[in-house]
C-alpha cells in the first residue's frame, strides 16, 4: 500500500466520526488529518482542544493553556498493514504548525 497523509477540513471527518468511530459523536477539532491509500481515505486522525480547561491549566500553566491540544479521534478501515497507525500519528504530528 502507498500511504499519503494530508491535512483536510474538518466537515470531511463527519462521516467517519458519526459511523466508524466507536464514540459515534463529534468533538472540537483544530486540526483534521487524512489518511490516503492513492486516492481513498482509509483513516482519519483529529486534534483538538480539550474539554476541560482546568486540564489545560494544569498541564502547562494559565499562561500556556492556547498551545494544549489532545489527539482526541483516530480511526482507520480495518485490513491494514501492521503499524500504519504509528505511521498516521507520526505524520500527522510532524503536519502540526
Amino acid at each position: 500500500m502507498n500511504f499519503e497523509v494530508k491535512k483536510i477540513k474538518a466537515e470531511e471527518t463527519k462521516e467517519w466520526l458519526l459511523y466508524k468511530h466507536y464514540a459515534k459523536r463529534t468533538c472540537s477539532i483544530s486540526f483534521a488529518f487524512g489518511l490516503f491509500d492513492d486516492l481513498t481515505l482509509v483513516g482519519i486522525c483529529t486534534i483538538g482542544k480539550p474539554a476541560s480547561n482546568s486540564l489545560c491549566v494544569g498541564v502547562c500553566g494559565k499562561q500556556n493553556t492556547e498551545y494544549v491540544f489532545e489527539l482526541n479521534r483516530l480511526c482507520v478501515n480495518d485490513g491494514l498493514p501492521k503499524n500504519t497507525l504509528s505511521y498516521f500519528v507520526g505524520k500527522c504530528l510532524k503536519m502540526l504548525p
